[in-house]
């Protein structure tokens, strides 16, 4: 599964047409797209289940991140010069010729993995980032919304986005299946566990409740806003992730205790709701990057947690209270009675 061999042949099929497809998939998998996908389901298909997809896939990015940092192994196109890198016009500079593995349940060469380890030319590549990314949404889409071009847009992501990993040399096999098995757990997790569970719908998105003395409380205070801060006593877990994590979570605290909103309105409605949360989530990061240029010489690894901290309260919370106060959302009642 480490073999390059499988993605020597798949390049040698290489045509103008299967780049550009490739291409165009590999960029889906990009948080550029999936992000503003998200974002439209939150603001304008359904709160619950667009909050549910981005704790999943801020978990998954994690995990992934961090299990790349602490298994570093190389690429494909590390061990293998013969390995394109299709797309950006990227030469291959590795010293490396054909040290992939020799079988395909064998691992890469020792030597060639320490040779890299000191002089690494690019990130690690077990598990794919993509492919996680891929199954974790793909399969939440494909699970949550029932529309026949949906769950054939899911499956298409899915499939074509690994393959694509492949084909323009970024990633073995085995990153790949690596990639399917870290996003499936985050689908069973937060679709069968969360998304399907009676008590945490009634209890986050329905019921109101009241706090005091509550082990249900207790235990969401613990997961919103506990958690968040004891991840960042895990070495090598990627910050920013963990910032935007807690960002979102404090943002629908502060929903939570006046009531989640309804996923009514119009088309024009749920549009305009989408459009104010991204001029909201862009004029909160300009903002609070102005104010740190200006406070501080330069951004230090502080003020940059606090800002996506902010940044991502504000978008979440914000965003959701300036459209109920234009009339663009409706809230489902009070939740908190302290």
């Amino acid at each position: 599964m480490f073999q390059t061999e499988l993605i020597l042949f798949l390049q040698s099929l290489e045509t103008n047409i299967l780049n550009h497809f490739f291409l165009f998939w590999t960029a889906v998998g990009y948080s550029r797209w999936t992000t503003p996908l998200m974002l439209v389901i939150l603001f304008g298909v359904s709160f619950r289940a667009g909050f549910i997809m981005m704790q999943a896939m801020l978990w998954n990015g994690m995990a992934t991140l961090f299990l790349k940092d602490i298994l570093a192994i190389p690429r494909p196109s590390d061990v293998d010069v013969n390995v394109k890198l299709i797309g950006g016009n990227i030469p291959n500079t590795t010293p490396l010729d054909s040290r992939g593995a020799k079988t395909f349940f064998g691992g890469l060469p020792q030597d060639a993995v320490s040779s890299i380890r000191k002089n690494p030319v690019s990130s690690w590549g077990f598990p794919s980032g993509h492919t996680s990314n891929a199954l974790t949404l793909g399969g939440l889409l494909f699970l949550v919304f029932r529309k026949t071009w949906v769950r054939i847009l899911a499956m298409a992501m899915i499939i074509f986005i690994p393959l694509s990993r492949m084909y323009l040399g970024r990633h073995f096999l085995a990153d790949i299946l690596g990639g399917y098995v870290i996003g499936t757990i985050f689908v069973l997790i937060f679709y069968f566990l969360i998304y399907r569970n009676k008590g945490i719908d009634q209890y986050l998105f329905k019921k109101s409740i009241c706090l005091r003395g509550d082990w249900k409380g207790v235990l969401c205070s613990f997961y919103f806003v506990v958690l968040p801060f004891l991840l960042l006593l895990v070495p090598d877990v990627n910050r920013t992730l963990v910032a935007t994590l807690l960002g979102l979570n404090v943002g629908f605290l502060l929903l939570w205790i006046r009531g989640i909103p309804e996923d009514t309105g119009t088309i024009f409605r749920r549009s305009a709701r989408i459009l104010i949360a991204l001029c909201v989530f862009l004029a909160s990061d300009s903002l609070l990057k102005g104010m740190i240029t200006a406070l501080f010489s330069s951004e230090t690894a502080l003020t940059a947690f606090i800002r996506v901290v902010l940044t991502a309260t504000l978008f979440l919370w914000g965003s959701t209270e300036l459209c109920l106060k234009l009339g663009l959302y409706r809230r489902k009642g009070s939740r908190l009675n302290i």
